[in-house]
């Protein structure tokens, strides 16, 4: 094959994009690489406390819109008015925490979980137990007190309500 001194010139002339695909596409992917490995360090060396997310109006009213429309959907499935934002609900969401991580949550537990005052925290056990969403059962390591968990009703409930937050 026989190539002129005018060829050669001329492909010497010609912009990158134009010389061999993958000449270019190599040396563009080393430069993102390497553009990417500095960022990652520098990321790294950035503590969370210097990174300030500062989230959009929309992003917020977004939210506001999902908590909203999130607690309505919880007060159907435990139908009741009012429940997402009772006691009940974070002993709810507490005995589902804690069955996921296979521990026992007392009574009086579940009523500090429940961050009101433990009278309120054992009516609002009873009308769990009531609905058939907990159950009461003796504690096998200490027999003066009670465990709470949640029943499979509870634990699908739990998944449903918790599932409309996402």
């Amino acid at each position: 094959m026989e190539v002129s001194l005018e060829s050669s010139l001329e492909h010497a002339a010609r912009p990158a994009a134009f010389l061999s695909p993958m000449v270019g596409q190599h040396e563009n992917r080393q430069t993102i690489a390497d553009r990417m490995e500095a960022l990652a360090i520098e990321l790294r060396s950035i503590s969370d406390d210097e990174i300030e997310t500062v989230p959009t109006d929309s992003t917020l009213v977004a939210l506001a819109s999902k908590i909203y429309s999130a607690r309505r959907d919880v007060d159907k499935i435990f139908g009741m008015h009012g429940f997402s934002v009772s006691p009940a609900w974070d002993i709810i969401l507490d005995l589902y925490k804690a069955n996921a991580l296979g521990q026992d949550i007392s009574v009086s537990s579940a009523c500090i979980g429940a961050a009101c005052p433990a009278t309120t925290g054992l009516r609002w056990i009873q009308a769990l137990e009531n609905m058939k969403l907990i159950e009461r059962r003796p504690d096998p390591e200490d027999r003066r007190r009670f465990v709470v968990s949640l029943t499979e009703v509870g634990k699908i409930k739990a998944v449903k309500a918790l599932s409309s937050h996402l």
